[in-house]
């Protein structure tokens, strides 16, 4: 099964980067530069994101949680420049029964995403979380934003101010789920479906998965295949 999707890192007015397209490794990082002004890493060793930085801000959080598939995979990566003049830049992690993919594409400050899987993957919850640095992307979902919130059901329902808020209350149908996203101060990020995204989820169009979580991180969602779309619609 392969799913792929993309997660775009932008402003709404471009600038130039003054850096040069390619892939550099420093220390366990695989450091792309898109020359579009997103520069971001990847940790060589586990198959993390662990910086995102849009024209000088740094989208991903630092406090020590990445951006993954689920929690982690321990995928082991490795990086080539190819494609039309040397044009994309792939990165391959790899387990056992899972393959995830990071492309680049010249002057497109996006990373494009495919996952692919031979068998049930030993991190349950088929799902990518971008988890974002809060403050400099602080607009995610009202009703999905924690922070400040007690605990009234497991750890997945708030009380906020007299509101229940919940992670689960940020999910739409997926018809109407190609692009969702958080934003700050002259940056957005985005989680953008292609038109075959949630093809191989259960239930077809008009089941839905989670969207967005705002606590201490800013945490973006795709759920590619999750025991959460049996029973949300």
């Amino acid at each position: 099964m392969l799913r792929a999707f993309s997660f775009a890192v932008q402003l709404a007015v471009l600038a130039t980067s003054v850096w040069a397209f390619g892939v550099t490794t420093s220390g366990n990082s695989l450091v792309v530069d898109t020359s579009g002004g997103l520069v971001f890493k990847v940790d060589k060793t586990t198959g993390d994101i662990t910086s995102m930085v849009f024209n000088g801000i740094e989208a991903q959080d630092q406090s020590g949680k990445h951006s993954q598939v689920s929690s982690g995979i321990g995928a082991s990566c490795s990086a080539v420049q190819t494609g039309n003049s040397n044009n994309y830049i792939k990165i391959t992690c790899t387990t056992s029964t899972l393959t995830h993919y990071y492309v680049a594409r010249y002057k497109d400050p996006a990373i494009h995403m495919a996952t692919y899987i031979t068998a049930e993957p030993s991190v349950g919850e088929l799902r990518y979380i971008a988890r974002l640095n809060r403050a400099n992307l602080p607009n995610g979902y009202t009703v999905s934003d924690i922070k400040g919130g007690t605990a009234i059901e497991g750890t997945d329902v708030y009380t906020v101010n007299g509101q229940t808020r919940s992670k689960f209350y940020s999910s739409k149908q997926f018809i109407d789920d190609q692009v969702h996203g958080v934003t700050g101060n002259g940056i957005g990020a985005y989680m953008i479906i292609t038109d075959t995204g949630y093809e191989s989820s259960s239930g077809g169009p008009f089941f839905r998965d989670i969207d967005n979580q705002g606590g201490d991180q800013q945490e973006l969602y795709f759920c590619e295949c999750a025991e959460h779309d049996r029973y949300f619609h």
